[in-house]
């Protein structure tokens, strides 16, 4: 349980940082823009593969193969198993 906590906080965390900053006017649009598309297509990427790859559910060719998208077939082991 506590891997899928920490799973979460490391996945959500960045993204509550930026909003926060941008909510309470640090960071512009563009910032805000910016950092949005480094997070959802490069990181949040990066977590998930690591995560999949842990459970032995993909391998880095496969997740390469199709861009990151195989995260999606794989949504319930990552956002709610163990």
């Amino acid at each position: 349980m506590r891997k899928l906590i920490a799973y979460h906080l490391v996945t959500i965390l960045p993204m509550m940082i930026v909003m926060q900053l941008f909510a309470f006017d640090y960071i512009g649009w563009y910032d805000f823009a910016g950092m949005f598309v480094i997070y959802f297509f490069v990181y949040r990427p990066i977590m998930d593969y690591k995560r999949l790859k842990s459970k032995g559910l993909v391998d880095r060719k496969a997740f390469l193969k199709s861009w990151g998208f195989v995260r999606f077939k794989f949504v319930q082991e990552l956002m709610f198993k163990i």
